[in-house]
């Protein structure tokens, strides 16, 4: 299965929040342009290694499982990572309402980015929530830090430090 690359994800990503965001401030908000999809999201009692979970069976709409004891910045990104499983799997033409089950586990195979399903839901997350234009105007700013690009796109520290390193960007 063909993995989405960075340009990809970033014209999926801005199609999503063009739709369903309408222009509206950041840090965008995966959980309302999820709902807007028509994605039932819910906070769920997960095992510790599980982050998230996007679940869709036959006739029914989809539902994002989200890890209940993760901080929101956490939980941010994996609803826009489930979001991403999706809006790839419509994008391809892979939806005649079948079931979807993907269970997304934080361990050593998940951080080695080999699954091209994982890496694309990945790329969409970080295009969906850090538009490539908006990181590079954020961290053109004079004062800009990595704790303030952070805070603005409502990310980890972590999830922006990928973000700009992914994109050759340096703050000043």
């Amino acid at each position: 299965m063909a993995m989405l690359t960075n340009d990809d994800a970033d014209v999926l990503a801005t199609k999503v929040r063009e739709t369903y965001w309408r222009g509206r401030s950041f840090p965008v908000d995966p959980i309302s342009v999820g709902r807007a999809m028509g994605i039932r999201i819910v906070d769920a009692e997960l095992p510790d290694d599980v982050a998230g979970a996007l679940l869709k069976k036959v006739g029914q709409d989809p539902i994002i499982m989200l890890h209940g004891d993760d901080s929101p910045s956490r939980k941010r990104f994996t609803c826009s990572h489930e979001l991403g499983h999706y809006v790839y799997r419509l994008e391809r033409g892979h939806f005649d309402d079948q079931a979807i089950d993907y269970v997304d586990y934080r361990n050593d195979m998940s951080r080695q980015g080999t699954d091209p399903e994982e890496v694309s839901a990945n790329r969409f997350a970080a295009a969906f929530l850090m538009p490539i234009a908006k990181v590079k105007e954020m961290a053109e700013k004079k004062n800009a830090s990595i704790y303030s690009l952070a805070e603005f796109f409502g990310v980890s520290l972590s999830a922006i430090r990928y973000r700009l390193d992914d994109l050759q960007i340096t703050l000043k």
